[in-house]
């Protein structure tokens, strides 16, 4: 903790060359056990690894492999004070290294020296590597093969099925990453992050098709953060039948609690509280008229289904034209200003104290090791901010959905109550709210759907709707709209291509 401390000072004054990392790291050495004096000197090469890199990004003129000169030293110090049993993570970690410097072949030849002196227990996690490494350079059926080797081994690890899923994903074979998924969870039932895979994969399928993988889920590993995590993505997502938002906190705190190292838990209960406390608070008074004009339209006397849907259709495209017209959200320009104005106190104190250590998101929005876990948070907010401040109107008239089919469900449950026995138990009408809520929301038209619903009345032209439905249910699959999209790896630049693939919590 004391190196990242003071690595996260030199970065932040701009000495590169670590003077206060290196200095702790010294004095370290005097006063730690001989067994761990190995693990100092792996932090010190990887702090000089990062410094090189971010030296190079400030100043293309500098050498990188110079610059990376002081690391693999470190390194070879590494290697002759680790025990022998231990030296194929100091070669592994080596091979990183070149890797990000764009030396190929002597990443290869790192990756093969960790094999040949792994412990059997060991072998996945180099072959795990290997596969990342070929996946880097291009050859998708190199990687491929080579993490069919590692799943075909006994023992294999639940990582390496991940990686192949993960992999299909990125090569867009989704039906292919659905199977390995299964076939790994026969293997690694208990598994939650095969699980919450599971569910997201099913998105595509439908609302239906995703709820039973979740259910499924749920069974098999009941305090699985992931899990929990993927279901309240579900209701967070605006473009979904499920969309809500009361369900979605409660499946946040359970994963949260569950799993509390998972720091996409929290930045999806970041998500969830700009939502609250920005987006909702902006556009109250509309969505109060829209309440009024969907409760008059039970009071008429040629009251029907089908008309609530063409009021309700109307309404909502009346109120995106409306928050479109008055940019009732924040604009880009204005969006950090009214995110600096919330408060997120209580959750930045929650997730200080979980001090999250892994998730997609998590990492996306850690930027270097040294981070604390507020920062990250604040450096998300802004992130998730300006989503939502593009997307906003999509959220506020799915909450106006939402509260539709609250109207119609307490409109049913009165009519029930009013026939049945005037005695009937509370706890009974509770029972019927949530049985027809949960049937409601998946059987009441799409957003997409009734924002196409066309009345006689209707003065909007098909052009007028391409800004409100354009985007599919997938561009919210996650709080962080650019992550939802299958990266084209070889486009990227190497130290971007390294973050996606290696810079993950599957590291060693």
């Amino acid at each position: 903790g004391a190196f990242r401390v003071c690595e996260g000072l030199d970065i932040d004054t701009n000495d590169l060359h670590l003077p206060r990392t290196l200095g702790m790291i010294e004095r370290s050495t005097e006063c730690i056990s001989r067994e761990l004096i190995w693990k100092v000197h792996l932090e010190a090469a990887q702090a000089h690894e990062r410094a090189a890199h971010l030296a190079v990004e400030k100043d293309a003129t500098i050498s990188l492999d110079e610059r990376l000169a002081p690391s693999r030293k470190r390194f070879v110090i590494t290697v002759s004070n680790c025990p022998s049993n231990l030296h194929w993570k100091v070669w592994l970690a080596a091979g990183r290294m070149e890797l990000s410097a764009g030396r190929f072949n002597e990443a290869r030849k790192l990756f093969l020296k960790s094999y040949s002196v792994v412990p059997v227990k060991g072998r996945p996690s180099v072959l795990l590597e290997c596969a990342r490494l070929e996946e880097f350079v291009g050859d998708i059926e190199l990687s491929k093969a080579i993490l069919c080797k590692s799943r075909n081994e006994e023992g294999s690890d639940w990582k390496v099925w991940l990686q192949s899923v993960s992999i299909e994903i990125r090569c867009g074979n989704r039906q292919n990453a659905i199977q390995l998924t299964l076939e790994g969870l026969k293997i690694h039932h208990g598994t939650g992050r095969l699980w919450a895979a599971l569910v997201q994969l099913r998105e595509e399928d439908g609302e239906k098709s995703q709820m039973n993988a979740l259910k499924q889920a749920l069974y098999a590993v009941p305090k699985s953060g992931e899990v929990w995590c993927e279901s309240a993505r579900m209701f967070l997502n605006p473009l979904s039948s499920m969309f809500d938002l009361n369900t979605a906190k409660k499946h946040l705190e359970f994963a949260t609690k569950f799993t509390p190292q998972y720091g996409d838990s929290f930045l999806e209960t970041l998500r969830m509280q700009i939502i609250q406390k920005l987006v909702i608070p902006s556009c109250k008074t509309i969505i109060d008229g829209i309440k009024s004009k969907l409760a008059r339209c039970f009071c008429e006397k040629d009251y029907s289904h089908e008309n609530f849907i063409e009021t309700l259709s109307s309404s909502l495209r009346e109120a995106a034209s409306m928050i479109e017209d008055k940019d009732l959200i924040p604009a880009q320009a204005d969006i950090t200003t009214a995110l600096d104005a919330l408060d997120m106190s209580d959750l930045e104190l929650h997730c200080s104290n979980a001090d999250p250590n892994y998730g997609k998101l998590w990492f996306h929005c850690r930027l270097r090791p040294s981070d604390t876990a507020r920062t990250v948070l604040r450096r998300a907010k802004e992130v998730i901010g300006h989503n939502i401040g593009n997307y906003g109107h999509l959220y506020v008239i799915a909450i106006m959905r939402r509260i539709a089919i609250e109207m119609m469900t307490t409109q049913r449950t009165n009519c029930e109550i009013n026939s049945n026995d005037a005695n009937a138990s509370i706890d009974s009408s509770m029972e019927c709210i949530n049985r027809d809520s949960l049937e409601l929301l998946l059987n009441v038209p799409s957003l997409k759907s009734l924002l196409q619903v066309r009345s006689k009345n209707n003065f909007h032209g098909d052009d007028d709707l391409q800004f409100f439905y354009g985007e599919s249910s997938s561009t919210f699959a996650t709080g962080i709209v650019e992550l939802n999209k299958i990266p084209d790896l070889q486009s990227l630049r190497l130290i971007e291509r390294r973050k996606i693939l290696f810079g993950s919590d599957l590291l060693l």
